[in-house]
């Protein structure tokens, strides 16, 4: 029994490493076994375990950071709650028609999490990103669900005092309940400078089969742009919660594609906790007697695990003694794990090791409406070319790496940009036909990266390669750039410039934790 015990307090030590990653950034291993007021050769052990899981993982620079297992078992927790398709169609819909930030937000514990956002085409709102937590004593989201969770409303009422977030952010009880008060009488609650000064919110209430809420949709963006929406945006989100709502009456989770294959554990008890998790991720929704099966384990230890997993949050119960699913506090630490991430800073080294091996200039690029922008740029040691410079843009149609970010967006980006061209008297399509220019960019997805030869600049050449992010969506295109004769000559015995590329591009989405299917 006390062998048992340690064994729990071993996996609940895990999941507390995680914790202090998330909350602390990448750090060393010394400064997480202070936190953790554990020996160093203990936090070692934890930490290589959960990097063969994924969850963790060592920085270029040797930090120990998040790692993008949690962004699978993120993906499982919201695929177990809500159809993530659907609900981003949802999301779309109401970004297309409004023009502001939508977001869906779900209750957990004391808290209101951001389950799936849809970002604004004017401000991105980084405070209120998908995985972000917000108090729920501010925000229309919060409000909303307090509203129709009368119990949660009594405990937070008898806290008093609250954080001051923005200029208008309600600090006492009175406050607090005659706005929740209000949000349910009206069915819905708009606010201003509560939780981020200059931004507001409406908040739309989405309902489970059996009247329990189930979330809360807002649309988001600058106070006097949410103003003059007010009535319009009130019409849209209203029509948009009844959808959510009604598809929540029929939604069952689905198995994950992939099939789940239990690793040896070695005896291992975190090796055994992960493979619950995985196993649970593929099967979504999951009894304890089907974890047991199929991970091999006796129902005693799984007991034990879930447990312990249940009490870091990792892993909810459906009901009293019901099945299982992974926890929504896996949607918060993928959302800290986006937040770290930072695009520029995981390039650079790849980019300096192109630039190295071929004296090249090589450049990031993101997209940003209809152009592509450099985001980071190494200079070539022989030539550069000055039509794409650090800061600036084409537009996605012209130049290598610009068409690799349209190539391998989606078929409605490309309509919605052969739209936007359309419409531009400066630029053409670089085509007869719509079919020819839409066939060109498939010629490009189905290479694998783009060739501008001769383009943008007289005797200049330049290649670009996608790069995915966890999701399989182009995130940014890599590209080098210089004289046509080195960037297309094929060497017998060494990688080509194109081969860099790709390469380059392939590692990049790997840190992002691209599905293998995408890179």
């Amino acid at each position: 029994m006390k062998h048992t015990g340690k064994l729990i307090q071993l996996v609940l030590k895990a999941t507390q490493a995680v914790d202090e990653v998330s909350a602390l950034g990448p750090s060393i291993p010394a400064d997480l076994a202070k936190a953790l007021e554990e020996p160093r050769p203990s936090v070692y052990r934890i930490i290589s375990a959960l990097e063969g899981s994924g969850i963790l993982r060592r920085s270029p620079g040797g930090l120990v950071e998040l790692g993008t297992g949690i962004l699978r078992l993120a993906e499982a927790a919201t695929e177990a709650l809500v159809d993530h398709a659907a609900l981003e169609r949802v999301l779309e819909g109401v970004q297309s028609d409004l023009g502001l930030t939508s977001a869906f937000w779900i209750p957990r514990k004391d808290t209101a999490v951001c389950l799936e956002q849809v970002d604004s085409t004017e401000v991105d709102l980084h405070e209120l990103s998908s995985g972000r937590i917000l108090p729920l004593h501010a925000g229309a989201a919060s409000h909303v669900l307090l509203a129709w969770q009368p119990e949660v409303l009594d405990e937070l009422l008898a806290q008093e005092h609250y954080a001051q977030l923005a200029a208008r952010t309600p600090v006492d009880a009175d406050t607090l309940r005659r706005l929740v008060e209000g949000t349910k009488r009206d069915g819905w609650r708009m606010e201003s400078n509560e939780v981020v000064d200059g931004i507001a919110a409406l908040g739309f209430p989405v309902f489970n089969p059996d009247g329990s809420i189930f979330g809360a949709l807002t649309a988001a963006g600058l106070v006097d742009q949410v103003d003059n929406l007010q009535e319009e945006a009130m019409r849209v989100l209203k029509a948009a919660a009844q959808t959510l709502t009604d598809l929540m009456a029929n939604f069952k989770p689905s198995l994950a594609a992939r099939e789940f294959k239990a690793p040896d554990s070695n005896g291992s008890v975190l090796a055994k906790a992960a493979s619950l998790m995985d196993a649970l991720a593929v099967e979504r929704v999951a009894t304890s007697a089907r974890l047991a099966e199929l991970i091999g384990e006796p129902l005693s230890s799984i007991y034990r695990m879930l447990a312990s997993l249940i009490e870091a949050g990792w892993i909810e119960q459906l009901g009293h003694r019901g099945s299982y699913r992974i926890g929504s506090k896996m949607i918060s630490l993928a959302g800290s794990l986006l937040n770290q991430l930072d695009l520029r800073r995981a390039s650079l080294p790849i980019l300096q090791e192109i630039h190295d091996a071929t004296g090249e200039t090589v450049f990031l690029c993101i997209r940003s409406g209809p152009r592509a922008v450099c985001i980071e740029r190494i200079e070539g040691k022989r030539v550069n070319s000055r039509r794409l410079t650090l800061g600036n843009s084409l537009p996605l149609h012209i130049g290598a790496a610009p068409r690799a970010l349209l190539a391998f967006d989606s078929p409605k980006a490309w309509e919605d940009y052969a739209v936007v061209l359309g419409h531009s008297p400066d630029f053409s399509l670089g085509a007869r036909s719509r079919a020819e220019f839409f066939g060109k960019l498939k010629d490009i997805r189905d290479a694998g990266f783009a060739l501008s030869d001769d383009e943008l600049t007289r005797g200049m050449a330049a290649v670009g390669v996608p790069v995915f992010d966890h999701r399989g969506h182009v995130m940014a295109s890599l590209s080098v750039s210089g004289l046509r004769e080195g960037i297309l000559h094929e060497p017998d015995d060494s990688p080509s410039i194109v081969d860099l590329a790709r390469d380059g591009a392939r590692r990049l989405s790997a840190y992002f934790g691209a599905p293998s299917s995408s890179v």
